[in-house]
């Protein structure tokens, strides 16, 4: 490994890149609500916020098996082992799709009741299956360019999905159905763009396509719980609210507004993420330790002093900036934010730490640790059934439960340098 991971081509442009995404989804909710008023605001935050929900469950697991598989395979110059990857994730990941399609046809007054706390939204759950096949295949294309380490290509990718795309959808529509149908339309088609791409001087290696699904399908499902855990952990809050405290969208719409910018604040620490898992593979299979936890030290403390300071700037002024973000006085949403952005300094040492982990073992640690933190938020707000179901209950057990998955994978962390290293 370099002297410094912080400094390096890739790293340096995937920040611009992420933090080009995250302004453009601070700004999408605005042109929301500026666009479509509270209503609006609400059920386009409670959309996207599905889709986060759902998408790992989809992936199952290739996001992260498939860079690592096609990071092997690359360093070993084994081209037809690549082909066989990839083509057999789309596969996968085809299907999947097909099955969620079907449900999403059939089921959607109860999914829009699942979702909204009411039946009458059912329109929309075509416009998010949609969406929902456009970031599948865009996770598809992503992986594979990161297990490759063609950075530029996978972050041209992420930037005109995941930031140009949102906002510019706003200028050609007239209502939230419109806007989630267009970005859904527009993801697909960018991301079949990417996928010829990739695939045009590809060709399928049938003689180890089963081997590569199987050993995809290994490694991948046993995160796919995990994944699905932290998708309902960032999921559930909202629709506590909206089926125990509150009959309407607003309380649940601000819950789901604060969880989306702490999402966004843990995006920010994505690159580390991103970019750590095939180099943290790479040393420890050279047993380099020392240079690892080396590393491992100075992304702790980065991520730690860069999220405390991002905390603090919000919770001193949350009121004049979500003031002039929302172009009025929300006072029960900056309220909510106050409360749940403590829950990012956690949420960003588990972002930044996870790969690790992820590299050392085969089992899913991460998932494990996921299901700690989030049985103890359920236990806890379900604790809290004799008073009522309390609104601000429920949001401070999820700030303490998200903090205890940031505790849990820095001592984990310390457990693989303390097995592999003598000091």
């Amino acid at each position: 490994m370099k002297n410094s991971i912080f400094f390096s081509k890739h790293y340096i442009l995937t920040y611009i890149t992420e933090f080009a995404v995250l302004i453009s989804g601070i700004l999408v909710y605005k042109l929301a609500t500026g666009s479509f008023g509270k209503d609006g605001f609400n059920e386009y935050s409670i959309c996207r916020r599905t889709l986060s929900f759902i998408q790992p469950l989809l992936i199952m697991g290739i996001g992260v098996g498939l860079p690592r598989y096609i990071a092997i395979a690359a360093a070993n110059n084994q081209k037809k082992k690549i082909s066989a990857y990839f083509y057999s994730s789309f596969l996968i990941l085809s299907i999947a799709l097909l099955l969620v399609s079907v449900v999403f046809i059939m089921f959607d007054k109860t999914l829009s009741f699942l979702f909204f706390g009411s039946e009458s939204y059912n329109n929309l759950m075509f416009p998010l299956l949609i969406m929902l096949c456009g970031m599948v295949f865009h996770s598809l294309c992503y992986s594979y360019f990161r297990g490759e380490m063609r950075m530029n290509n996978a972050n041209l990718m992420q930037l005109i999905n995941l930031g140009i795309v949102p906002m510019g959808i706003f200028a050609f529509s007239s209502n939230i159905y419109q806007v989630l149908l267009l970005t859904g339309i527009t993801w697909v088609g960018i991301s079949l763009l990417f996928f010829f791409y990739i695939v045009i001087n590809m060709k399928p290696e049938k003689e180890n396509f089963l081997v590569s699904a199987k050993e995809l399908l290994t490694y991948g499902l046993q995160r796919v719980p995990g994944d699905v855990a932290l998708g309902g952990f960032l999921a559930l809050p909202t629709y506590f609210v909206a089926h125990l405290v509150d009959d309407n969208l607003n309380s649940a719409g601000n819950v789901a507004f604060a969880i989306s910018l702490l999402n966004m604040i843990g995006a920010a620490f994505g690159p580390i993420c991103l970019l750590l898992l095939p180099q943290a593979s790479k040393a420890i299979a050279n047993k380099d330790f020392v240079s690892l936890k080396k590393y491992s030290k100075e992304i702790f403390i980065l991520t730690l002093v860069v999220s405390s300071l991002g905390l603090i700037i919000i919770e001193l002024f949350a009121r004049p900036l979500i003031s002039i973000y929302m172009n009025g006085e929300y006072a029960d949403l900056i309220m909510v934010v106050r409360i749940i952005m403590p829950a990012c300094v956690g949420y960003a040492v588990y972002i930044s730490l996870r790969s690790i982990l992820d590299a050392y073992h085969v089992k899913a640690v991460n998932t494990r640790n996921i299901f700690i933190s989030f049985m103890i938020f359920v236990t806890l707000v379900f604790s809290n059934k004799l008073l009522g179901f309390s609104y601000y209950f429920i949001l401070i057990s999820f700030v303490l439960s998200i903090t205890l998955l940031g505790v849990l994978t820095y001592l984990e962390n310390n457990k693989i340098f303390k097995k592999n290293t003598l000091s």
